[in-house]
């Protein structure tokens, strides 16, 4: 019967060729439509350029001189990027009963004139934005450009500027149209505009191979490193498995127990140390590959399917390292939080019980558990920390369409369902990418594990006897989420008494079993949580505003029509399950856990309590799982009914389907790539090469002031580069990350400091520079993107020092 299956599914694939060939053409005549124009402004979008910001000079606080004849403004950069294409100024009007010309001109490093605009002031007001557009300069990577402003004799406009040098590889000049020609003063050193550049495809493959011959050794590291004691462990059992399904598996119990492995040597009181780790990663592998090689033979068979599923794998992954091509730090608060607790870790090759020697703080009631595998690579690498950070977490939320694959798989047996399910996780969703504008690398490990967790609590309460012998499993990968992330465990509990439910109490004492395991595999942890924490403060704590529904995420993308499509299947599947249909009840549960779970969070909406440990934000950005799942289940149940259609029927729809799989690749991919939200973006490559110098120059006792911002709550944070201050430079700042609020002397410290500095109306006053004296600081850290220190402010202080200014970055030292 085994033998008889590959048959038939070729048999299948060759009867249906010409379906195949509909999808495709479906395909090419939307891209044709595209390319001509003839599509709805909405989908006409997809074919628009790329854009993205190469250079952005946003500080000001000087406006220049109108040009009028007797000189000209010039202001010259240098691009980062090839396929520079805009530039935008903020514009001064210094007279508005005057009217004249207005003029900008671009040039090369050879002196050509790339464009030239001319600008009729009639109409334009004070303080209004321009955009300079002019053809793709396609090599513009490293090369000096320079913007020209000039204008006519009775010409009232001019540009804002800054009257610090921020562009490190640019100049400012007023130059004199004539030998006598009078030029005025100015205290501007830059313009204040914003370069944008166009990614092309030859400049995407650029991009990623550079970002592969950089990462890639530590990429494929970790692709090894996370699925092992997963895969060690399946490789015991004795079902045969779906090859990808397999994988899936791996990388989620992998993802689940490495944590309990750190775990269980802190609590004998052993540490990791590099070697270590290397030993364990090289005697797993040898293990795993003698395992491997006697049974390949029973292993399933790579088919179409699953060289579908690796292509969409290969393009969520790529698409997701082009969404972070030009930051080299994580982006947020939260990624500076696991920098801290990676670092600790790495310094003590335990799980931590407190936050020494970094912070003064001496217990520890966050999760560890994504964690585990970034100490275990810092240990064994030479990987920098924010590298680390930021590609880890690309590959996790690359790899969550596998498990959702899996999921399906080890539900339905169906793996074209998987495939849909997977592709819209890893190209057209919002979610999971997202993820990566919040560094949300918690969250994102657990929902790694979710969906096979979710799928083996169905088998294993729904499936057959084998099943029954994997009840460890489940145990396992809810135990390993709970040290990931509790409140992701915290969704799945009500999923787990629902599963259990519809099957009618079937099997009731395996699942006992399970949370009979994952009980006494975190108990250890419960206990110390318990200790550290103020259970009942914690639980009835509130903070206005923090359970409030996200609808700005229904706003973006094509969220609200996956959602609207998966309401439009809702009757299909309520029909099947009153018919007893057996393939609905698993969509139909994974919609009464939804609900469920929006019921639950509803809060003081329906007279219920509230908690901080959870709220609808929290939950919503979950959601991604059960709605792929539930479309991939469906969809592929409908394809499946329309197959045994007449053929004129189905061609159409083939056509269509192609269509829109080509549309929602566009849409995935572009949106896949310009994914990072700007305001969450709190260091830049300039931030970086300051905290590098900061870290070889400044004392080791030095306390440096940063800009900060409320966060949440009572909890400040750092608002640009000066964030990850303790972490990459290894010096003590005034607003360290978010965990500080652990302790109580360190809170009241760090928030005392920032509710009087963000009063502050003028840093050039010497006597702000005494407070800083007085509060122990010793310099001040300003990033690109800055915050209440004005850099310029601080520049005119006497008591100040200018130690550092590259590329808008500064460091200054009190001198009192």
């Amino acid at each position: 019967m085994s033998e008889a299956q590959p048959q038939t599914a070729s048999s299948t694939q060759s009867k249906w060729w010409w379906r195949d060939v509909c999808w495709l053409l479906g395909g090419i005549v939307f891209l044709l439509w595209g390319l001509l124009g003839w599509l709805p402004v909405r989908l006409d979008a997809l074919f628009t350029p790329l854009i993205a910001v190469d250079a952005n000079q946003h500080r000001l606080d000087t406006a220049l001189p109108a040009p009028t004849g007797d000189f000209t403004i010039e202001q010259t950069f240098v691009p980062d990027h090839d396929g520079l294409r805009e530039i935008e100024l903020l514009l001064v009007r210094w007279d508005e009963t005057q009217n004249g010309r207005f003029w900008l001109k671009l040039r090369d490093d050879k002196g050509n004139t790339v464009a030239e605009e001319w600008i009729n002031s009639l109409g334009v007001a004070h303080n209004q934005g321009h955009v300079f557009r002019f053809p793709v300069q396609a090599n513009s990577a490293g090369r000096p450009y320079t913007l020209e402003l000039g204008g006519s004799a009775t010409n009232p406009l001019s540009a804002w500027g800054y009257s610090l040098d921020v562009i490190g590889n640019g100049r400012l000049q007023l130059v004199p149209t004539q030998v006598a020609a009078l030029v005025p003063e100015t205290a501007v050193q830059d313009i204040r505009f914003t370069t944008r550049y166009q990614l092309t495809v030859a400049g995407a493959l650029h991009t990623l191979g550079q970002q592969l011959r950089q990462q890639g050794v530590y990429l494929l590291l970790a692709l090894a490193f996370i699925p092992l004691p997963g895969a060690l462990l399946l490789s015991y059992t004795r079902r045969r498995w779906d090859v990808a399904a397999w994988w899936g598996t791996a990388y989620a119990l992998g993802a689940a127990t490495w944590p309990f492995i750190w775990y269980a040597l802190t609590l004998v009181g052993g540490r990791w140390r590099g070697w270590s780790l290397w030993l364990l990663f090289v005697v797993g592998w040898l293990v795993l590959i003698m395992r491997h090689f006697p049974r390949r033979r029973s292993r399933a068979s790579f088919t179409n399917p699953h060289i579908v599923l690796l292509f969409i794998l290969l393009l969520g992954f790529g698409v997701r390292l082009l969404a972070v091509r030009d930051i080299n730090i994580p982006p947020w608060v939260d990624a500076g939080r696991h920098a801290l607790i990676t670092t600790v870790m790495t310094e003590t090759g335990q799980t931590p019980s407190n936050y020494l020697p970094i912070l003064p703080i001496e217990r520890f009631p966050y999760h560890f558990g994504f964690h585990t595998l970034s100490a275990s690579l810092s240990l064994m690498t030479p990987w920098s920390l924010p590298d680390l950070l930021l590609y880890l977490g690309q590959l996790l939320n690359a790899l969550i369409p596998l498990t959702i694959y899996t999921a399906v798989w080890l539900v339905t047996r169906r793996p074209w369902a998987g495939v849909l399910a997977a592709f819209l996780a890893a190209v057209p969703f919002f979610f999971p990418a997202y993820y990566a504008t919040w560094g949300r690398f918690t969250q994102l490990t657990a929902m790694l594990i979710m969906p096979v967790l979710l799928a083996s609590t169905w088998m294993l309460l729904r499936g057959g006897r084998a099943w029954r012998r994997l009840w460890w499993l489940v145990g396992l990968l809810a135990a390993g989420m709970f040290l990931v992330h509790f409140r992701v465990f915290l969704f799945y509990i009500p999923l787990a008494g629902l599963i259990w439910l519809v099957s009618m109490g079937r099997n009731g004492r395996y699942l006992a079993a399970a949370t009979t395991l994952a009980l006494l595999l975190v108990s250890p942890r419960i206990w110390q949580l318990w200790a550290a924490s103020e259970p009942a403060s914690i639980a009835g704590s509130r903070i206005a505003g923090y359970n409030t529904f996200p609808t700005s995420y229904l706003q973006t993308g094509w969220e609200v029509q996956f959602v609207w499509l998966a309401v439009a299947c809702l009757p299909l599947v309520l029909l099947a399950a009153l018919r007893r249909r057996a393939w609905s009840i698993f969509p139909f549960t994974l919609v009464l856990w939804v609900a469920l779970l929006f019921l639950l969070l509803s809060g003081e909406r329906l007279g219920l309590p509230e908690t901080s440990l959870v709220n609808m934000n929290s939950m919503y950005i979950t959601l991604f799982v059960p709605l792929a799942i539930f479309l991939g289940v469906v969809w592929e149940r409908i394809g499946r009914w329309w197959q045994r259609q007449r053929v004129w029927l189905q061609i159409p729809a083939h056509l269509l389907a192609g269509a829109a799989l080509t549309a929602a690749l566009l849409f995935g991919a572009r949106q896949q790539m310009s994914i990072l939200n700007e305001q969450t973006i709190l260091a830049y490559p300039a931030d970086r090469e300051a905290l590098t110098w900061a870290a070889a120059h400044l004392p080791e006792t030095a306390k440096v002031a940063v800009n900060s911002w409320l966060w949440l709550g009572n909890t400040w944070a750092g608002n640009d580069g000066g964030a990850w201050l303790l972490t990459l430079a290894h010096r003590y700042g005034t607003t360290p990350p978010a965990d500080y609020i652990y302790d109580r002397a360190l809170l009241q410290e760090v928030n005392g400091f920032n509710e009087v500095a963000t009063a502050v109306t003028d840093w050039s006053d010497p006597a702000q520079a005494a407070w800083l004296h007085a509060q122990g600081v010793t310099h001040i850290f300003v990033g690109v993107r800055g915050g209440f220190f004005d850099p310029a402010k601080l520049a005119q202080n006497p008591a100040l020092q200018l130690l550092y200014s590259q590329n808008g970055a500064f460091i200054f030292q009190v001198n009192q």
